[in-house]
């Protein structure tokens, strides 16, 4: 039997989501069980880039989820019911749905993944403090244990029986299928607490700070790390400052911006208007600066002499520390949402 515990440090740390994947690969998994107090759009592309297309293939993965307070991504439901091989199911679903604000009858708090390899006999748990989020993944600092044994050794250390209230716990959950349309569309009221326009609003004055929800980011940098090329709606350049025609001919830059992450030298890039008519910026790389993925997360751009702050944060703790401070918020036909902070 092998145990360990870990707590996430420094970049080369151990993380929970290096944990799952040295697992995965040490016990040739083909069983997964997912057990995930919330999942967020950031946490379900960690995921994908880290176990990779092999993973979702060669492994019959399950996904356990809660949907308290509203906290899960509806995106991220949708990417996991997306891939092969894959089944989510939502603690108390049905209830949850229903209720305003998605209180809980009783708080799903649970973080752990489960991987098996029926054949040898070998199964392995994650468990700690990291949700299915980017952050809970690798980013923040968090801690966990790993024990990996033959089924005998669960028998006698008293965890075959904690896995069997999983187990029931899966069987009464609720199927994401049945209640994804209705989640999305109260999740999306939810957060709709200041004034929504469809169209870029004209600007009073230039902001200091502003944000936009990145959403779903292609892999401009390869399929197996995060990317980094941001689409901002046309007209958007204005709040950054920059001043130019309405006219402007595709593929033209329209300025030069300077990105300051938390990490990491500043990082000087054109805004450019593409072939799409949106204005794209690449942003600095996620891994060297610090800000470890930009899927699903919402941006937030502050001024400062020297450039923009550049800060990512999951809607959650975006709207617990600016929801009441949003002004002039519009959305775009993507339902990306954007506007300033006052």
């Amino acid at each position: 039997m092998e145990s360990k515990l870990f707590i996430h440090g420094t970049t080369n740390s151990v993380t929970t989501i290096s944990e799952v994947k040295r697992i995965h690969t040490q016990l040739e998994a083909h069983s997964f069980l997912g057990v995930y107090a919330y999942a967020t759009q950031s946490g379900a592309a960690t995921f994908d880039i880290e176990l990779g297309e092999a993973f979702w293939s060669g492994t019959e993965s399950r996904w356990l989820l809660g949907i308290d307070y509203g906290r899960t991504h509806p995106q991220a439901l949708r990417s996991l019911l997306a891939k092969p091989n894959s089944q989510v199911r939502i603690h108390d679903g049905t209830w949850l749905v229903e209720r305003k604000g998605f209180l809980p009858r009783r708080d799903f708090h649970a973080k752990s993944a489960i991987l098996m390899n029926i054949e040898s006999g070998y199964s392995g748990v994650i468990s700690g403090s990291g949700n299915l989020s980017s952050n809970g993944l690798k980013r923040s600092i968090e801690a966990g244990a790993t024990v990996v044994a033959h089924s005998d050794d669960f028998n006698q250390i008293g965890l075959t029986s904690k896995l069997s209230i999983v187990e029931q716990l899966w069987n009464s959950a609720t199927p994401a299928a049945d209640i994804i349309q209705n989640y999305e569309i109260e999740w999306k009221k939810s957060f709709n607490r200041a004034p929504i326009g469809t169209q870029l609003q004209p600007l009073q004055h230039v902001p200091q700070v502003f944000w936009i929800e990145a959403g779903y980011v292609t892999r401009n940098r390869g399929i197996s790390r995060p990317g980094n090329q941001i689409d901002f709606p046309r007209g958007m350049g204005h709040y950054f400052g920059l001043q130019y025609p309405e006219n402007l001919q595709k593929n033209s830059v329209i300025g030069e911006l300077t990105f300051i992450a938390p990490i990491g030298a500043p990082v000087k890039n054109n805004l450019r208007l593409g072939n799409n008519l949106m204005e794209k910026v690449s942003l600095p790389t996620p891994e060297t600066h610090g800000l470890d993925i930009y899927d699903g997360k919402v941006l937030i751009f502050q001024r400062t002499a020297n450039g923009f702050l550049l800060d990512a944060l999951e809607t959650a703790d975006f709207e617990s520390a600016f929801g009441d401070k949003l002004s002039d918020v519009n959305i775009m036909s993507s339902g990306r949402r954007f506007g300033i902070i006052s």
